[in-house]
């Protein structure tokens, strides 16, 4: 604050007093709280021209507008974000999904002015808003005023109150302490100390997503769950590098994907070394609960097999065999609870009892075995006769379970001596004919 131009060594406020001016009153925008992103310069004719109460509404302005910017920064990073999230949902979500939420990005559509009309009811409800903060009366609420307008407003409101109290020009303490607390503006809620330094406006009340509620969400019949982990898998990330791991991981999923294209199964996630897929879940054609229940095995059969092909990357100094992986596999059949969460990078998830009873098979299962629940056993019937015997296993607050089990390796050893042997028939067969 320069109250007297002429007294000033500031070439500029030389230029001022020479056109007139006496008085300059400069106040910072802060965004952040420290980073300056301009000021508001304020010029009178009067020397000394700004009394106390300009001055502190004159750079509560300031704060505000600074506040302001960083607030629209706040929100154009979350549009990016969320356009990124758009991009990526053909990655995370089956086609037929997204068919039926990609609306609620549309800005013209019902269904995005809808939800963005109930967002805007439950903030105007919260105690925490940003209109509930500064005291404000106006029955249109933030989207019609400004921040400035209402801190400005409320602090005016205030000291006029002080001033009619007073008789006087208000009470000075209670303007000394409106300016350490418009100092405080933008800064953390806590100093370094520790400390409560306060904080003028509240922004938990701001809505930064467009919709409150789950995307889609619907329950499923029969679905077929399996769920499938690397025996070992601790152990083995020990003794090679994060890389490795990595790589050992894609080379795994990348077979594992390949089978969901040629068995028709759905690929829900993988969460860590686990890898989790469905039957009769979001499917175009229904061919039936059976149908899906054989495809899900087949699939899992395979896994186990495939998991066989991808060796172990020890470092060359590793003694001894390189193994290759082994998998467990835990399948259940039952209704499902799926739908798309979150609004950055959106996900499609699964939920529900049939959800947990095939990763406690999968939990309980062997090496190289197939877990898989009597409701599961009884809906493949005479598709699968490789079945070991029954077995009764306790589970954690679910009692016994009824499960059995299936080598698939075994299967496919003995499925290669029928092959040799009906080829050897064959070839007999043909050595008689040209006898």
């Amino acid at each position: 604050y320069t109250p007297r131009t002429r007294d000033s060594s500031f070439a500029t406020h030389k230029v001022f007093y020479q056109q007139g001016f006496n008085t300059v009153l400069i106040s910072p925008i802060l965004v952040n709280g420290g980073r300056c992103a301009g000021c508001l310069m304020s010029l009178r004719r009067e020397e000394d021209g700004f009394s106390n109460s300009d001055r502190v509404l004159i750079a509560d302005i300031g704060l505000l507008l600074g506040a302001n910017i960083y607030a629209k920064r706040l929100f154009r990073e979350a549009d990016e974000s969320k356009k990124r999230s758009r991009e990526m949902l053909h990655s995370f979500i089956p086609p037929k999904v997204l068919s039926k939420i990609e609306c609620y990005w549309d800005a013209n559509s019902d269904e995005y002015k809808s939800r963005r009309s109930a967002n805007s009811t439950m903030s105007s409800q919260d105690g925490n808003s940003v209109a509930g903060s500064v005291g404000s009366s106006s029955s249109g609420g933030l989207p019609h005023r400004s921040n400035s307008w209402y801190v400005a407003q409320s602090w005016w409101d205030a000291n006029e109150n002080d001033k009619n109290a007073s008789g006087k020009g208000g009470d000075k303490r209670g303007i000394n302490e409106k300016i350490r607390l418009i100092k405080n503006m933008n800064r953390l809620d806590d100093d370094s100390n520790g400390n409560d330094v306060g904080i003028i406006m509240n922004t938990s009340g701001m809505d930064f997503s467009p919709t409150s509620h789950a995307l889609y969400a619907e329950s499923v019949k029969n679905v077929c769950i399996v769920f499938t982990d690397i025996v070992g898998f601790s152990r083995i990330s020990m003794d090679i590098t994060p890389t490795c791991v990595m790589d050992m991981l894609q080379n795994l999923f990348n077979r594992f994907d390949e089978l969901c294209d040629v068995h028709g199964v759905l690929k829900l996630e993988t969460i860590g070394d686990a890898y989790i897929c469905a039957t009769n879940l979001m499917e175009e054609e229904d061919d039936g609960e059976q149908d899906a229940a054989v495809r899900a095995l087949a699939m899992a059969k395979d896994m186990v097999i495939e998991a066989t092909n991808v060796r172990v990357p020890y470092p060359e100094s590793w003694t001894g065999a390189i193994p290759t992986l082994q998998i467990r596999v835990g399948i259940h059949v039952g209704d499902v609870t799926c739908g798309v969460l979150g609004q950055r990078l959106p996900k499609f998830t699964t939920c529900g009892t049939a959800v947990n009873m095939a990763a406690r098979m999968e939990q309980t299962s062997l090496p190289s075995r197939i877990q898989v629940t009597k409701d599961f056993h009884d809906l493949v019937g005479d598709a699968e006769t490789g079945w070991m015997e029954k077995q009764v296993i306790p589970l954690k607050n679910m009692g016994e379970m009824e499960t059995y089990f299936l080598d698939p390796i075994e299967i496919r050893i003995r499925e290669r001596e029928e092959e040799v042997v009906e080829a050897e028939e064959m070839d007999d067969e043909e050595e008689e004919e040209c006898s």
